[in-house]
């Protein structure tokens, strides 16, 4: 894994069905797949958004690169490399 994970590398992992976990201000996300739909989760607050069926890849990209946290993007968090060291894993 790369020292600096920019959203390109994210949006490509992504867009070839792999999953992601990752930590922003000391709580832990996740884009995951399961019945047929990718999921965005605060895993730490049990906060779940459902984002597209799981063959939607165009989709998944875009809505995960425009979705928030506390007011900064996701694409923002990982091309300002603001996301929590070492908390990144893409599956």
């Amino acid at each position: 894994m790369p020292e600096i994970i920019t959203f390109d590398l994210i949006s490509d992992s992504l867009s070839h069905g792999r999953e992601l976990e990752f930590g922003y201000r000391g709580k832990q996300y996740s884009v995951t797949n399961s019945g047929g739909d990718w999921h965005f989760c605060c895993d730490s607050d049990g906060k779940t958004v459902t984002l597209c069926p799981f063959d939607d890849f165009e989709t998944l990209v875009h809505k995960v690169s425009c979705q928030l946290i506390d007011g900064v993007t996701i694409s923002e968090i990982f091309d300002r490399q603001l996301y929590d060291a070492g908390t990144v894993y893409i599956l």
